[in-house]
């Protein structure tokens, strides 16, 4: 693993993994590079952990094609090549453009599923609206109105309905508390799990059609 040191006016060390070939050790202007290889080596095992939990989501990253099908709660649902006549002839911007349509018109489900689970635990929302956002899932406004990224069509049907749940809290908590987490924990026990999981697919987040 190729490891970049950067030092400057900081007062802690701080070893950053970026993919499973790269990191960045940051560090004050003071640190010898003996105390930087002794902090590296004292991060050893943890740092072969982490590069191992990389390298299998990004093994795991690389069975979705997007520029090839098209995918619905964590699988296949049909070829890129099927979404219209000489799918293959258009230009990859086009191709792109096609690919974002399928994943707006396939939004009427996520809404089905928001419905549904407002009805079940009784947390409301005003308005839902599709986003495209390379960065988060969703996001929940003062005015009730609730975002959700057409992405979660992609993922696994479970995790979807955590991340609802989870932006549907936000109603009654516009923040990250202990309240708020307890709210979670009342609809969606286990939060944590599914939080674990849904990291696995931060991948599709930055997919770009």
């Amino acid at each position: 693993m190729k490891v970049q040191i950067e030092k400057s006016r900081r007062k802690t060390v701080v070893l950053k993994i970026l993919d499973s070939e790269n990191a960045v050790l940051k560090a004050p202007v003071f640190y010898s590079d003996k105390k930087l290889a002794q902090f590296l080596e004292s991060k050893k095992e943890w740092l072969l952990k982490t590069v191992q939990k990389f390298k299998e989501k990004e093994n795991f990253a690389k069975q979705f094609q997007f520029d090839k099908f098209v995918y619905q709660a964590g699988g296949v649902l049909m070829p890129t090549s099927e979404l219209c006549k000489n799918f293959d002839e258009l230009s990859e911007d086009a191709k792109k453009r096609r690919i974002k349509k399928k994943y707006r018109e396939m939004f009427f489900e996520l809404e089905k599923l928001a419905v549904a689970i407002s009805a079940k635990t009784g947390l409301r929302f005003q308005k839902i609206v599709p986003t495209s956002s390379v960065r988060i899932w969703g996001s929940f406004n003062t005015k009730g109105e609730m975002k959700l990224n057409v992405k979660l069509s992609i993922i696994p049907k479970d995790l979807a309905a955590y991340v609802i749940c989870h932006e549907l809290c936000h109603g009654l908590h516009m923040n990250h508390s202990p309240k708020f987490w307890n709210a979670v924990t009342k609809v969606c026990p286990n939060y944590k799990t599914m939080k674990k999981e849904l990291d696995q697919f931060s991948f599709v987040l930055k997919a770009k059609f």
